[in-house]
């Protein structure tokens, strides 16, 4: 293999291992993520939370999880009871301020004695640094049912959304 393709190989590789996938179970409550949780029989409440502003993707995300828990459970079909969508724009802040100031000290001497002078040479100011964070939550209540056909617009073949959603994202 060519030295010069090992480098950009090896990069290549690292990066993908580096990125990971938006669609993964929450380590927590307020992790990036996807959850259930029981309702009662067959009713669960499947809640997705994406660290972006974008509803869409975490919609595909809780449907793509209420189509895999529908399967999991042994059932063909879901039916979406109710849906809510949550976004917000947080704002982390922190501030600080430095400055360094040195200084160049210069001695002048001649026959009537000597000066010395100090007169600034680097000075540097740093004020604050700034993120911000998005987030988007969407949670949907399903019932999980054994029928082989949807018999409603909100009913879902569980096969059928799961094939759909993951050929999409890739």
């Amino acid at each position: 293999m060519n030295k010069f393709m090992i480098i950009p190989t090896l990069l290549l590789t690292l990066s993908a291992c580096a990125t990971s996938p938006d669609y993964r179970e929450a380590r927590n409550d307020r992790a990036e993520g996807f959850s259930h949780q029981v309702i009662e029989n067959n009713r669960y409440r499947v809640q997705y939370r994406l660290d972006e502003d974008h509803i869409g993707k975490a919609q595909d995300y809780a449907l793509l999880r209420a189509a895999e828990l529908t399967m999991e459970k042994g059932f063909q079909t879901f039916q979406v009871v109710s849906e809510s969508a949550n976004t917000s724009e947080g704002e982390q802040s922190r501030i600080g301020t430095s400055f360094e100031r040195d200084y160049a000290v210069t001695r002048d001497c001649r026959i009537l004695g000597c000066r010395t002078s100090a007169r600034p040479a680097f000075t540097s100011n740093s004020v604050g640094t700034f993120t911000s964070r998005d987030e988007t939550v969407i949670s949907i209540e399903i019932l999980l049912s054994a029928d082989n056909a949807p018999a409603s617009p909100d009913k879902y073949d569980a096969s059928q959304v799961a094939a759909n959603i993951r050929a999409r994202l890739g």
